[in-house]
C-alpha cells in the first residue's frame, strides 16, 4: 500500500508539471520563451523513471531530497501557471520566489554534499 502511495504521489507531481508547463507552452503563452518549459518537462521526464525504480527496490531514502525537489518544482509550475492567467501582486510573488531559491539551493547543496561524501566512502 505505502509503495503504490509512493508511486502514485510521483506520478502525480509529474503529470502536474508535464500539463503546467505545456499549457505554458501553448494555450497560455504571452510570447514567452519556451526553452525553460521544455526543460522542466525534460527534467521530470528524465527523473522519472529513477525515482520509479527506487520505489520498486525499496530505496526510497536514497531520492528523498530529489523527491522533494520534484515537490517543489511541481508547485512552483503551478505557481507560474496561474500567475501567468491571473498574476499574483509583488507582496505574494516576491516571498514564494525567495523561499523557493532558499529551498532548492539547499536541497541541491545537500544533496551534493551527499554525493560528495558517498564518493569518499567509497
Amino acid at each position: 500500500m505505502v509503495i503504490v502511495r509512493r508511486k502514485s504521489s510521483f506520478i502525480i507531481c509529474t503529470a502536474l508539471i508535464i500539463i503546467a508547463n505545456g499549457l505554458m507552452i501553448s494555450v497560455i503563452n504571452n510570447g514567452e520563451e519556451k526553452l525553460s518549459n521544455l526543460l522542466v518537462i525534460a527534467l521530470a521526464l528524465l527523473c522519472f523513471p529513477g525515482f520509479l525504480w527506487a520505489i520498486n527496490n525499496e530505496m526510497t531514502s536514497l531520492i528523498r531530497l530529489e523527491s522533494s525537489l520534484l515537490l517543489l518544482l511541481a508547485v512552483l509550475s503551478i505557481m507560474r501557471l496561474i500567475n501567468r492567467i491571473d498574476p499574483f501582486p509583488d507582496m505574494v510573488n516576491t516571498p514564494v520566489a525567495l523561499v523557493a531559491f532558499g529551498l532548492t539551493t539547499l536541497l541541491l547543496v545537500a544533496g551534493i554534499a551527499r554525493w560528495i561524501s558517498k564518493n569518499k566512502r567509497d
